[in-house]
């Protein structure tokens, strides 16, 4: 019985998931988000965790995971943070603006779950589709996806990239070591701030980790992968800036390195009192791994 009734319970949990996902796709038209708003009458803060919409066929477990869990936060407290599947920045903007207006908010926390790809060499992120870097953004159809966004935010607004690399403001070595490229995250982070005004921006040198208890002020993002292939001496910035984010105020102009990031209960951003690699045992891995290093793992 108590089995049954467990099952019930997630059953309507996901069906309620699923019909509110609908229900915002379904209004989200353009009129909508067209018309005109004030940021002085939003008196509410109302936070955002945007996770790319899963591409048919593959398997992305760490996805998979922040869309279940995030999902599920929103239920419980659909008035002060909200969980977005997008599939591109067009309609992460509509789905984000909709709710704004729902609840006459503004933007508190907007985090941005994704994936980084340091192949590419240079710092981005992933709104379904689209990709977010300092190149991309300067199309005048995905900026204008974070420009509308302008009209929701203030100074107290807070902006995270969740990708891995996301801020890296480093040199590294291209993947077949003919050369090196900077991977202008402060560019990415700079670019942000410019187009929702006076936000503030976060982004991390290195890697951004899924672990549970993101949401209880834990330090759940940091850390690094175990696979030999970061062992590749391309990997050497991303070790040597491993738990080290930036921060950028869009409004005093502003750029400066910070303490790791996390969320609270209500998706507030919160900056960790204590780095990750104050920890000895932490500094003593890192050493290892870098004396380890060597060309030729990246496949």
């Amino acid at each position: 019985m108590k089995q049954t009734l467990i099952t019930s319970l997630i059953l309507i949990l996901l069906n309620v998931c699923a019909s509110s996902q609908q229900d915002e796709i379904n209004q989200t038209d353009n009129s909508f988000i067209s018309s005109e708003s004030n940021i002085s009458t939003h008196k509410k803060k109302l936070n955002f965790f945007v996770v790319s919409k899963r591409q048919k066929g593959k398997l992305d477990l760490a996805t998979r995971f922040n869309v279940f869990r995030s999902k599920i936060k929103s239920l419980f407290r659909p008035k002060k943070f909200v969980a977005i599947i997008a599939k591109n920045g067009e309609q992460m903007s509509a789905k984000v603006i909709y709710r704004l207006k729902k609840h006459n908010a503004r933007i508190g926390t907007i985090w941005f779950d994704s994936h980084g790809m340091y192949k590419k060499g240079y710092s981005l992120f992933l709104i379904g589709e689209d990709e977010i870097s300092y190149k991309t953004l300067k199309d005048s159809s995905l900026a204008s996806s974070f420009r509308q966004l302008a009209a929701f935010s203030d100074s107290e607004t807070k902006l995270v990239v969740g990708s891995c690399y996301g801020g890296a403001t480093y040199h590294r070595a291209s993947i077949d070591y003919k050369d090196t490229t900077r991977m202008n995250g402060d560019s990415l982070m700079i670019i942000i701030g410019e187009l929702l005004k006076n936000v503030t921006v976060y982004a991390s040198e290195s890697w951004v980790m899924t672990k549970p208890g993101l949401f209880l002020k834990r330090a759940a993002v940091t850390g690094y992968p175990g696979r030999k292939l970061f062992l590749d001496v391309c990997y050497q910035p991303a070790w040597e800036n491993a738990g080290k984010w930036n921060e950028y105020n869009a409004y005093t102009n502003n750029f400066r390195s910070v303490t790791p990031v996390t969320l609270d209960m209500y998706g507030n951003v919160i900056l960790r009192t204590l780095s990750y690699t104050d920890k000895k045992e932490v500094q003593k891995e890192i050493s290892k791994n870098l004396e380890k290093m060597q060309p030729g793992l990246y496949k």
